[in-house]
Order: C-alpha cells, then sequence, then structure tokens
C-alpha cells in the first residue's frame, strides 16, 4: 500500500455530543499488512499480537500503530462520523516508532512525523489565519513533565516556528513543558513550565528549606521570543490547596514537590485564563492583566456549588464551550484517580454547566470509557455541539 498523499485541510476528528464513534488504539510488536485493519481482535485485546501491534508497508519503510476497531468504520459509522483527520503521537518503551502520526478515519497512514522524535501536545491550530500543526518535542521525566520546544509547521509541513518558554530560575533557564502548547487569536503561544524553586514547606509538614516543582503558564509572543504574560501557581495558591501527598519529598532539587501540576490553559476573549491543576482538583479562572485569581472551580476553596455529579480529581484539559455572562458550558476530563490511587471506579468526559448568578455547576452529560478502566495520566476530551 503507497502513503496517501495529504491534500485537505488540517482537521481534528470531531466527536459530536450525540454522536460518538468509540475507538480502541494500542500503541506500537507484531507486525500486520498495511493495508488491513482490525476489528474486535481477541488476539490484539489479550496481548497476542504484542503490546503495540503496529503496520508496515512494502513502499515505505513506515511502522506506525495498527488500530483495533470497537466499532466497524463502515458506510453505516461513517454517516455518523464528522470528516477529518485522527492526530495521535504513541511513545512509550513498546513503542517501535514513536513520533506524530496523521491517519484518515480507517485506521490508514496519512502523514509520518517520526522524524520529530517524541511529540506530545499535537494539534491543528490556527496561526496568521492558516492551519498548521503544533508539536511539542523534549526531554520528559519520571515525575511526568518535560523540558523542551514548540514547533509549528504549515500545510506543506514546513517548520515556520520552534520557540520555548522566557523563564529564568534559581537553576537556570526553564523550557517549555508538553501538557499544553496551543496559539491565540492574536497569534501568540500559550506554554505550561515546570520550575524548581526553594520553598518552605513546613505549612504542609515539610523541611522548611524544601524544594517545590512550581508550575508556570506563560503567553509569548512567537516572532521575538518575547514573553507577554507569566503567571507562578505559588505566587497565587496555597500548598495546602493540594491533594497530593509530600511523603518524603521536597528535601532536594531532583525530590521537588509538584504541588499545583498546571496541566492545561485557555486564554478567552475577554482576556482571562482557564488553567487545570491536576494536584488540586481544581480549575481556576485567572485575571489575564494581573494574575488574580477570579475563581475557583471544585477542589478544597471551591467559588461554586458543585451540583450532583460534578466532582472530580486529577483532571486535565479543562475548554470552554460556550460563555456568557451569566451562564457558560465547559468540558474537562476527570481522571479520577492516578498511580496507586483511585476515587471513582472509572474516568469521565463532563460536559458541564457553569451558573455565575448563583455561582453553581450542573452536570449536563458526562462520557463514560467503553471499557470502564481509570486513565491514570494525562487524556484530553472535547465535545463538539450537535444541533441535529
Amino acid at each position: 500500500m503507497a502513503l496517501s498523499s495529504f491534500t485537505h485541510s488540517f482537521t481534528t476528528l470531531a466527536v459530536t455530543v450525540y454522536r460518538i464513534l468509540v475507538i480502541c488504539l494500542s500503541l506500537p510488536i507484531l507486525s500486520v499488512r498495511g493495508d488491513s485493519f482490525l476489528v474486535r481482535s481477541n488476539e490484539y485485546f489479550a496481548g497476542a499480537l504484542g503490546y503495540g501491534p503496529y503496520q508496515n508497508y512494502f513502499s515505505a519503510n513506515h511502522t506506525p500503530a495498527e488500530w483495533n476497531f470497537v466499532v466497524p468504520v463502515n458506510s453505516s459509522a461513517k454517516a455518523h462520523l464528522s470528516t477529518g483527520y485522527i492526530f495521535t503521537a504513541p511513545r512509550g518503551s513498546s513503542v517501535l516508532q514513536q513520533g506524530a502520526t496523521i491517519y484518515d478515519q480507517s485506521g490508514f497512514l496519512v502523514w509520518d512525523g517520526s522524524i520529530y522524535g517524541q511529540t506530545l501536545s499535537f494539534s491543528v491550530v490556527t496561526y496568521l489565519n492558516a492551519p498548521h500543526i503544533i508539536m511539542w518535542t523534549g526531554i520528559t521525566n519520571a515525575s511526568g513533565v518535560g523540558s523542551g520546544y514548540d514547533i509549528l509547521l504549515n500545510s506543506n509541513y514546513e517548520v515556520v516556528a520552534n520557540f520555548t518558554t522566557d523563564l529564568q530560575g534559581e537553576t537556570g533557564p526553564t523550557l517549555a513543558d508538553f501538557h499544553e502548547a496551543q496559539i491565540t487569536t492574536n497569534n501568540t503561544a500559550l506554554m505550561t513550565a515546570y520550575q524548581p524553586s526553594s520553598f518552605d514547606l513546613s505549612p504542609i509538614e515539610g523541611p522548611q528549606q524544601g524544594w517545590i516543582l512550581d508550575s508556570a503558564m506563560q503567553e509569548l509572543n512567537i516572532t521575538s521570543n518575547e514573553a507577554l504574560f507569566t503567571w507562578i501557581a505559588s505566587d497565587h495558591v496555597d500548598l495546602t490547596e493540594c491533594y497530593y501527598t509530600l511523603g518524603d519529598g521536597g528535601g532536594s532539587i531532583s525530590e521537588a514537590f509538584d504541588f499545583f501540576h498546571i496541566n492545561s490553559i485557555e486564554k478567552d476573549d475577554s482576556g482571562n485564563y482557564l488553567i487545570s491543576s491536576r494536584h488540586c482538583w481544581a480549575v481556576y479562572y485567572l485575571n489575564g492583566t494581573n494574575g488574580d485569581i477570579i475563581w475557583r472551580m471544585g477542589g478544597k476553596n471551591s467559588s461554586f456549588n458543585m451540583g450532583n455529579g460534578t466532582n472530580y480529581s486529577w483532571q486535565h484539559h479543562a475548554r470552554w464551550v460556550e460563555r456568557s455572562d451569566t451562564y457558560a458550558t465547559m468540558t474537562l476530563f476527570d481522571n479520577a484517580g492516578e498511580y496507586g490511587q483511585q476515587q471513582e471506579s472509572m474516568s469521565r468526559g463532563l460536559y458541564l454547566g457553569l451558573n455565575f448568578t448563583n455561582m453553581s455547576v450542573e452536570l449536563l452529560q458526562e462520557f463514560l470509557p467503553w471499557n470502564q478502566s481509570i486513565s491514570q495520566v494525562q487524556w484530553l476530551f472535547r465535545v463538539w455541539i450537535s444541533l441535529v
């Protein structure tokens, strides 16, 4: 099978609130033909094909992940799908080919970006009024954070920008983390970063001369690499808001305590920022001028009355759907657990309604995984509203 040429504009696969196709993708060890795909393969589920089956091709030296569909992608299923391509970036010890890949909806490879190596935050953004690919590449560590650079590719897959955070700390320059890489409507970049800082941990029974792995967010002018806005978690959030256990950590730079763990940023039309803190179980809405916290949703000091089914923990990827002065809708992924513990029986995608008049949150819809499992790390969730 020859590789398809990429002739369409970049569009990600849109999953509507009312119409969902569930797909199972295992990471790339055994080979299958590049012109084949699997449907509810028991061997795949049982691991008989290896930890990560992969495709191969007669006409190109590519070995992308093989798909095992829970629902066959036939004409009936395609009628319920939005158009577009599927973006994924497998990584890990079981992955034969790490890096960014684009597939069509039948699981066939469209583009191979493995030349860039381990890649995260791989998505489509609008930059200078045109669709671009953005991806993070760099080094990840055992604590689940990264240090690297964001790359922008145009529709010819040419690199048009390569940038990172403009941060200096006690241990030197701090580079961009992989949890967030977005482009604003002003063609600026939003990035997360993790910065070791000396800190008094005695309020949480840690060492007085301790260290934290402080969460930072930054908006950057891409062309000049000038920081336009920087927010540091410890300047605004108390350590006691954290649910993460200090244990024996915090005594050195290598064991710096990650009390906040920022994992998503979104800037709205008001110029304010919506951020998510995994370790505080909360979403924060920040003043875009001075960084003050306007409100918290969830966590120990929630500004909202959380309705039935709206509480979450260890969450990721908070995003506005629609917003007005009195009411807004938002999505986020409720991990409901992390390594060694879980708060619920399974993770969920949440579609929430926020009432700013009575400061309450309601559950509009939840989306449960087909295999009823806990996602311990990372993940994203997004819905597109259907008028049907």
